[in-house]
């Protein structure tokens, strides 16, 4: 797989793809859950804490090991997932 294809693949993970439809659809300010059943990988991560801090939103992903709590740029994690 060359980075071209790995690229593509990343943006389309499904927890980005359900932050974009409700960044689209929903009203501005409300807070975004996505359940997923999968474990969130790094880049989708680092993406949803820049998303958090560049909308000033809070984004709650729960994936097969926690909960993830997204606001002003930071994870309640601790980045340690």
């Amino acid at each position: 797989m060359d980075n071209e294809e790995k690229e593509y693949n990343l943006a389309h993970h499904s927890e980005k793809m359900a932050i974009a439809f409700a960044l689209m659809n929903c009203p501005e300010g409300m807070p975004i859950r996505v359940m997923k059943n999968l474990r969130v990988c790094s880049d989708c991560h680092v993406a949803i804490k820049y998303i958090s801090e560049i909308k000033n939103l809070e984004i709650v992903v729960r994936d097969a090991s926690r909960f993830h709590h997204f606001k002003d740029g930071t994870c309640s994690c601790g980045d340690y997932w």
